[in-house]
C-alpha cells in the first residue's frame, strides 16, 4: 500500500458532497476512551424515507478521577439529507454544564446557521450564511473532508487542510482489526479520522486535555 503522505486536492480526492454509505442495520457505534480508559459511547442511527435520510447522533461521555466525575459531555443531534444533499441540522450539547445549540438549514446561497450559548447568551455566535458546499462535522460522511466544515457544537464553519499518511490495521472495540485509511485534519481542527475501503467511518483520534480515541463497535 502507498504510505506516502499527500495533501488532498480535487484531483486526489473527488467525492461528491453527498450522503455517504448507510451502515448495515442502520446503526453505527464507537467506544470512546481517554488516555486508554473508557469514558462513554458515540452512537448514530439512520432512517431512510424515500429519498430522505435522517441521522440521529447521541454522545455520552464522563471522565472520572478518584471516583468523582470531573468532566461530562453530552450531545444529541439530528442531521437531515434530501436526495443525497445535506438539508438541515439541529444539535444540543452539554459541554460540562455549558448548554450549546446549533441550527442550520438550506437557504438561497448556502445554509443559515444559528449558534446559541444558553448558559452565557453573550457568547452566542451571530447568525450567518455558510457557503453551499458546507457539511456538518459528524464524521460518518467522508465527504466532509473536502467541504466547508460546520462545527455542530460552536456553530463556526471553516475549511481545513487534510492529508493522508496511508492505511492502517485499526483496532476495534471488539478486538479485531479494520483496514482503514487515515486522514489528518489540521488548521482550525486537529484530529485524525479513518475510513475503510467502502468509505465507512472506522475510527477517530484527537486531543482535548487528554488523548481521545474512538474504537468502532462491530
Amino acid at each position: 500500500m502507498d504510505r506516502r503522505q499527500f495533501v488532498l486536492s480535487a484531483a486526489a480526492f473527488a467525492l461528491p458532497l453527498q450522503a455517504g454509505p448507510i451502515p448495515p442495520g442502520n446503526e453505527m457505534a464507537f467506544r470512546v476512551a481517554r488516555n486508554g480508559t473508557p469514558i462513554g459511547e458515540h452512537r448514530l442511527t439512520f432512517e431512510q424515507d424515500g429519498d430522505g435520510l435522517t441521522v440521529h447522533i447521541r454522545v455520552g461521555l464522563a471522565v472520572k478521577f478518584a471516583g468523582f466525575t470531573v468532566f461530562t459531555y453530552g450531545l444529541q443531534a439530528m442531521e437531515q439529507w434530501q436526495a443525497g444533499r445535506f438539508a438541515r441540522l439541529h444539535s444540543m450539547v452539554n459541554h460540562n454544564g455549558t448548554q450549546l445549540e446549533v441550527e442550520a438549514h438550506q437557504v438561497d446561497g448556502g445554509y443559515l446557521v444559528t449558534g446559541t450559548n444558553h448558559t452565557n447568551p453573550a457568547k452566542s455566535w451571530p447568525q450567518y450564511v455558510a457557503p453551499p458546499d458546507t457539511l456538518p462535522l459528524t464524521y460518518w460522511n467522508k465527504a466532509f473532508l473536502q467541504a466547508n466544515i460546520l462545527n455542530i457544537e460552536t456553530a463556526h464553519s471553516y475549511r481545513c487542510p487534510v492529508s493522508s499518511p496511508g492505511w492502517n490495521a485499526l483496532p476495534t472495540a471488539n478486538g479485531g482489526p479494520i483496514t482503514a485509511q487515515r486522514f489528518d485534519v489540521t488548521g482550525k481542527l486537529h484530529l485524525s479520522v479513518w475510513y475503510d475501503q467502502n468509505d465507512a467511518w472506522s475510527g477517530l483520534e484527537f486531543h482535548f486535555s487528554g488523548d481521545e480515541v474512538y474504537q468502532k463497535i462491530v
